[in-house]
């Protein structure tokens, strides 16, 4: 049997074409992924030792969170990706750091890998319908 809610989240899904669209977006609404969560790589990503962290944040205790974006479903290798990043940055600052991995949908496997590990979190996101404002100027 299909599951029509799982259908709707995979369409919604496809609305981010590309990880830099979903970058933009979730910059502005980082708090939703967790209360106090703030950016602090002024934009930009921040190079580690196994690559390029999507999004370096803080949390309200002061720990650092790797954040790693993948469009769609996430892909094979990308839970080694964000913890190999989380890793490199906890030796590079001597601090605690949490692992988030944000995508449009987990694999049984990913799920099941991601409950061995520790301080990682998965996160999966959906697009609203699209909304429209007033027309400017007003239709008459």
């Amino acid at each position: 049997m299909i599951n029509n809610t799982s259908n709707r989240a995979r369409t919604r899904a496809r609305l981010f074409d590309y990880e830099w669209e979903l970058k933009v977006q979730l910059r502005k609404v980082l708090d939703r992924l967790e209360p106090g969560l703030e950016a602090i790589d002024f934009g930009q990503e921040r190079a580690v030792a196994t690559g390029k962290i999507d999004i370096t944040a803080r949390d309200s205790q002061g720990n650092y969170v790797a954040i790693e974006l993948k469009v769609g479903a996430c892909p094979a290798g990308a839970l080694e990706q964000v913890l190999g990043y989380a890793a490199d940055l906890e030796k590079e600052t001597g601090k605690r750091c949490k692992a988030f991995l944000v995508a449009g949908e987990f694999s049984p496997r990913i799920i099941s890998a991601a409950s061995r590990a520790t301080d990682i979190r998965l996160i999966p996101y959906q697009v609203e319908e699209l909304e429209f404002g007033e027309s400017i100027p007003p239709y008459q």
